[in-house]
């Protein structure tokens, strides 16, 4: 197993370096980042000359990368263009919102989604299970931000007018607010990231359930007499969580970039919206430095994945 991660760890450090190299690249074909500031009329000639220097633009592309992933990695990403203040200093903030909202989303979509998954395998064709599939054909066709607008309207805007008193807040997160406080802001943003989650996730459950359900191993133990409980529970769950858990690890990269949208319909202050704001405003090193985070979590969290593997199902062994 060390071997292997070992391995792992070694090849996923090679691709995160092309994929740095990939990302810089084509943040640089997007133009100018101090076209702001040729705009300007109150900039002289001498100051662009001095803030191209200052970022290096100056230099070959191939020198601006080196000096940029030898600063990354030595955990400073660079400075702003737009703010002209460390990248660092403007990520940092914004982490926790992220990964509050990533963390919900997650979270709803593992308590309804497996559960339902499950119960829709042992229960097929029936009423439930078609009324699930049903939905989850409706989740998977509605956008996220449609979604979101829908919720900001429904039940931040009619419900709060229904009911004479804000239950739910359309955008922002207080800083300085409480539990409930932060509950009010956070549940809209991570039910529209978590309702494609969930009708995935769940169709996705059920039809791995049901295909062990029909396995030769799981008719042997009934008829050795095992409980339906231990059967399903035990025997069946175990087996079918598999490819679950890639479609888990791979969800807990990819929802970055559900966020970048849904960050952005609820100006939640996280890493997406601060995205979305950066290439907005040609600010390319707080961009460079946000596609590389994202990058780096789908690639680790693959390697969670195929580790993780061994401890679900113990016939998998990496030795």
């Amino acid at each position: 197993m060390l071997a292997y991660v070992v391995r792992r760890t070694i090849f996923s450090a090679l691709i995160l370096l092309l994929a740095s190299a990939v990302i810089f690249y084509i943040v640089s074909l997007a133009g100018d980042p101090l076209t702001y500031l040729r705009q300007n009329p109150r900039v002289s000639p001498e100051d662009l000359a001095r803030f191209t220097a200052l970022y290096g633009l100056d230099k070959p592309l191939w020198q601006q990368y080196f000096i940029w992933i030898t600063d990354f990695l030595t955990g400073d990403m660079g400075r702003s263009f737009s703010q002209n203040t460390s990248v660092n200093s403007i990520v940092a903030p914004r982490v926790w919102p992220t990964v509050l909202l990533m963390g919900s989303s997650l979270l709803i979509t593992i308590l309804i989604a497996i559960p339902f998954g499950v119960y829709s395998a042992l229960k097929k064709y029936s009423a439930l299970d078609n009324a699930g599939t049903f939905l989850s054909f409706v989740g998977f066709s509605m956008p996220t931000f449609w979604l979101g607008l829908i919720l900001q309207l429904v039940l931040g805007v009619y419900l709060t007018s229904w009911a004479g008193v804000r239950i739910f807040y359309t955008s922002g997160m207080r800083t300085d607010g409480g539990f409930v406080d932060v509950l009010q802001h956070l549940a809209l943003p991570a039910i529209a990231l978590s309702v494609i989650s969930v009708a995935q996730f769940s169709r996705f459950q059920r039809a791995a359930m049901l295909d062990v359900l029909s396995s030769d191993y799981l008719r042997t133990a009934r008829a050795k007499g095992l409980p339906q409980r231990s059967v399903y529970l035990k025997h069946a769950l175990r087996n079918a969580l598999m490819p679950t858990v890639t479609l888990l690890a791979i969800e807990m990269g990819l929802i970055f970039g559900g966020a970048v949208v849904t960050e952005t319909v609820f100006a939640w202050p996280g890493l997406g919206f601060l995205l979305i704001d950066s290439l907005y405003k040609n600010d390319y090193n707080v961009a460079r430095a946000l596609l590389l985070i994202a990058a780096a979590l789908i690639i680790f969290f693959n390697l969670v994945a195929d580790v993780a593997y061994s401890f679900v199902d113990p016939r998998v062994s990496y030795d």
